[in-house]
C-alpha cells in the first residue's frame, strides 16, 4: 500500500513521535510511505534525527514556499524540493492520504 503523510504542524509537539512511530512501523510491514512538509512542516527539516525518516526508505518532499517564508534554508540533501501543486498530483498516486496538522 501506498502511503502518504501531509505535516503541516511543527515538530517539535507530540506529533513528531506519533508520525515516526507510524512510519517506522508502516514501512516495517513493507508499505511505500511518502511524507510531504508544508507550512510549519517543513521546519523537520531542522531536526538533526529527522533524517532517520529518509533512512527508512522514506520519500521526503517539503514546500519550497513554506520553507522560504520561515527561513528554513538549510536544506538536508534526504529531502526534495516540492511545492503544493506537486502533493496535489502525488496524492492521487498514493493509496492513503494522513494529515497531521
Amino acid at each position: 500500500m501506498r502511503i502518504l503523510f501531509v505535516i503541516t504542524s511543527v515538530p517539535f509537539a507530540k506529533d513528531y513521535s506519533t508520525v515516526t512511530n507510524l512510519i517506522k512501523k508502516l514501512t516495517e510491514r513493507g508499505h511505500e510511505v511518502t511524507l510531504f512538509l508544508s507550512g510549519n512542516g517543513v521546519y523537520y527539516l531542522l531536526r538533526p534525527d529527522a533524517s532517520q525518516l529518509a533512512e527508512m526508505g522514506v520519500k521526503v518532499f517539503f514546500c519550497a514556499h513554506s520553507s522560504y517564508q520561515r527561513g528554513v534554508d538549510k536544506l538536508p540533501s534526504w529531502a526534495e524540493s516540492s511545492s503544493t501543486y506537486n502533493l496535489s498530483r502525488i496524492m492521487g498516486e498514493h493509496d492513503k492520504v494522513i494529515v497531521f496538522n
